[in-house]
């Protein structure tokens, strides 16, 4: 017998529910930090990604998966960032026609500025939480991801 939902003025407790509200304040602040820089959430996601994995590089795909956006969503930050010289593209040693992304000099430190820009707000920010409550919740969170397969950095 599968569960029986009678009462549906819970919604606003629900997880799913709960998640998705936090998300969208979240990610319209992180939008508004963005805006100078003229950069988007994927293309910041992108430069992360890839300056993580400097020297090195990464393939659309991998970037797609990391990021957590479909892959047409990430060709379009990769486009993007092309254009104004913050990645390269290059071809994947021993992968035939594939061609895999590096972030430049300059990619590097426009990520490096919006990130201390974003490490300031992030900071700054108020969730009306005590300190121990926030490495708390970092720590559920990061157990949450892991959980439904979420790519995170490693510490």
């Amino acid at each position: 017998m599968g569960l029986q939902v009678t009462d549906i003025s819970d919604f606003g407790d629900r997880l799913q529910y709960l998640f998705r509200r936090i998300d969208g304040a979240l990610s319209q602040r992180l939008d508004d930090d963005l805006r100078p820089y003229g950069i988007t959430q994927g293309q910041l996601s992108a430069l992360a990604q890839l300056h993580v994995a400097r020297p090195g590089a990464l393939s659309g795909a991998e970037l797609s998966h990391r990021a957590g956006i479909t892959p047409q969503s990430m060709s379009t930050a990769i486009a993007g960032l092309l254009s104004r010289g913050l990645v390269v593209r290059e071809p994947a040693p021993g992968h035939g026609r594939r061609l895999d992304v590096r972030i430049t000099d300059a990619g590097a430190e426009l990520l490096l500025e919006v990130q201390r820009v974003t490490a300031e707000r992030d900071a700054g920010m108020e969730l009306g939480l005590e300190p121990r409550e926030e490495e708390e919740l970092r720590g559920m969170l990061r157990r949450v991801a892991g959980a439904l397969g979420v790519y995170l950095p490693g510490r």
